[in-house]
């Protein structure tokens, strides 16, 4: 993976916002300050996730995207401890739409609300209509992770939390 930083990432123009060098973002990551790092599987492709941080409000969010760079799959995390607690986890298809970046409008939505006592809220909107459910009593252990020094992300951007 090549890895860029910048302030954000805008999904419209589907380019960074306020580019840093990874020295700038890495003060950013000391500082608890909001810094994105958008990795790239090789220098001519498009974007395949990126990791916002924002310390100093207890939030950090792995997004995926897919081939036309938008938003696939997207775990947002919150500061609770000193450790990071995946909170939400929202997934997006946009069936045979080949739209690009923020310009494409999802036709279905899953989202995953997690609390740390084990319940899971799960709500599906498709074209529209939404429907809703829980559970509780579910182990969430697995949704805890350590706060990633700057750069090491491994453990944070795993795809399968299964």
């Amino acid at each position: 993976m090549i890895w860029t930083y910048c302030e954000q990432w805008n999904n419209l123009t589907e380019n960074p916002m306020n580019p840093l060098t990874p020295e700038q973002a890495q003060a950013r990551h000391a500082a608890g300050e909001l810094y994105t790092a958008v990795a790239f599987p090789d220098e001519h492709s498009v974007p395949a996730l990126r990791v916002e941080m924002c310390l100093e409000t207890g939030y950090s969010s792995v997004i995926f995207m897919d081939e036309y760079g938008r938003d696939s799959l997207d775990y947002t995390f919150t500061l609770i401890n000193g450790s990071l607690f995946l909170e939400n986890a929202t997934s997006y298809d946009y069936g045979e739409s080949a739209e690009r970046g923020g310009y494409a409008d999802a036709e279905r939505t899953e989202v995953y609300e997690f609390t740390t006592d084990g319940v899971i809220r799960r709500t599906v909107e498709v074209d529209g209509e939404e429907s809703r459910e829980s559970r509780r009593g579910v182990d969430v252990a697995g949704n805890w992770e350590p706060v990633p020094g700057f750069g090491a992300y491994d453990a944070l951007i795993r795809r399968d939390r299964a």
